[in-house]
């Protein structure tokens, strides 16, 4: 069983927070207090904070643990760990199991968001019935420059099985500018695979399979921040493994659903262009 430090514990409206947020926390000191102020600034105060431990050799969980002791935060704030250093998809699977909030959050511990994103994610998301509800997102670049990343707008309500094939075509996987429904992740067993690169990619695909009802928001609310110490950026030898590893688990989940058969294009488009193609691509970047 996973460690749990128990921070600012508050009854939440109706007995349970409306979001629960997770924050893998590894090698990230300088970011840090950024992202978790962020956070405590939030419009909607029904929260609860899910800081995940993945062992880092640097201050960062001396930093969360000062911030929460420090901060009077309305919303209920906990530590959990990983058994071992396994990565983000593994710390985030780790922090779904202790979440109790009708919808999940995910937020990158480098990153930050504007005070307003999750309830206005919160506020479509009750106002559309919906799993799933997306915001875009800044990439905020060393220079000081932005650009704005969007999914393809497709509407709220309803997914038709053509939105369906268009999205799997296109997407990005900026799972972080998302609200995602518990009890529907619950149902399908939707989980990030145990990889170090792809894992993304491979949670959103499965999220897209199943998804019933979407909201979204023509805004950018969550900062990317782009910087050379991201796990996503620069050379390594491992990642093509990873990502085909990743995708395949991806091809398993549409199978063992049912879903293989109407979606194999996209699923094919995906393994060529995610698994094959951009590793080759970022090999010869990098």
């Amino acid at each position: 069983m996973n460690y749990v430090e128990p921070f600012a514990n508050v009854t939440m409206i109706g007995g349970k927070s409306k979001i629960s947020v997770i924050i893998p926390v590894y090698n990230v000191a300088p970011f840090l207090e950024r992202c978790l102020d962020s956070i405590a600034r939030q419009t909607l105060k029904e929260l609860e904070v899910i800081l995940v431990d993945d062992h880092g050799k640097d201050e960062s969980m001396t930093i969360a643990r000062k911030f929460i002791e420090a901060r009077q935060v309305s919303s209920s704030w906990h530590i959990v760990e990983t058994p071992q250093n396994a990565g983000p998809g593994v710390a985030r699977n780790v922090g779904m199991e202790h979440a109790t909030g009708e919808y999940i959050a995910f937020c990158d511990a480098d990153d930050w968001v504007e005070p307003t994103m999750y309830e206005r994610l919160y506020v479509q998301a009750q106002k559309h019935h919906a799993d799933l509800s997306s915001a875009a997102a800044i990439l905020d670049y060393p220079d000081g420059s932005t650009r704005v990343m969007r999914n393809p707008e497709i509407g709220c309500g309803k997914v038709t099985y053509a939105q369906r094939r268009l999205i799997l075509r296109h997407f990005v996987s900026n799972f972080t500018t998302m609200l995602f429904r518990r009890e529907w992740l619950n149902e399908y067993a939707i989980r990030f695979p145990d990889s170090k690169s792809g894992e993304d990619s491979c949670f959103m695909g499965e999220c897209y399979l199943t998804v019933a009802r979407i909201a979204q928001i023509d805004a950018p609310l969550y900062h990317y921040v782009i910087h050379g110490d991201s796990i996503s950026h620069g050379k390594h030898v491992w990642r093509g493994k990873a990502k085909r590893q990743a995708f395949g688990a991806l091809i398993n989940f549409a199978k063992s659903h049912g879903l293989w058969h109407d979606y194999r294009r996209e699923l094919v488009w995906i393994y060529i262009k995610k698994a094959l193609l951009t590793p080759i691509i970022e090999w010869i970047h990098y």
